[in-house]
């Protein structure tokens, strides 16, 4: 199996954080997601930490990074149509035990530039608390 890396974009049935407040344990559909860090365990488990990708606007007070159009080029998605990485929703998922990641083919890896970006907003997001991680670890 080939582990996925930063800046990889996949087709993930990204879970919001409203969604499993109200129980439920299923993302609604499969979206655009960014690989944002994986971590390799000590059993041979990689954690991966999962970004959605919307079309939706993001209201002003949501920590959002827009897609460039040349990026949304980069990795076959629309180019018409604006999108933004959400920071402030975190999936984590584990690579090998997954049962809601099926398609494990990435449709495409933003530039180094850009998914530089993306970490360190993350990460100074995840310092100040600022993040929502759903735990799909399980």
């Amino acid at each position: 199996m080939t582990k996925p890396a930063a800046g990889e974009v996949f087709r993930y049935p990204f879970l919001w954080k409203r969604e499993q407040m109200a129980g439920e344990t299923e993302g609604r559909k499969t979206r655009p997601v960014c690989i944002a860090v994986t971590v390799a365990k000590s059993d041979s488990e990689t954690v991966v930490f999962i970004l959605p990708i919307t079309t939706q606007p993001p209201l002003p007070s949501r920590k959002c990074i827009e897609v460039p159009q040349i990026e949304s080029q980069r990795v076959g998605l629309e180019t018409h149509v604006r999108k933004w990485v959400m920071l402030d929703e975190i999936n984590t998922d584990i690579l090998e035990r997954s049962y809601v990641w099926e398609d494990r083919t990435p449709i495409g890896t933003f530039s180094s530039v850009f998914t530089s970006k993306i970490q360190s907003s993350l990460i100074a997001l995840a310092r100040s608390g600022g993040a929502s991680i759903v735990d799909r670890l399980k």
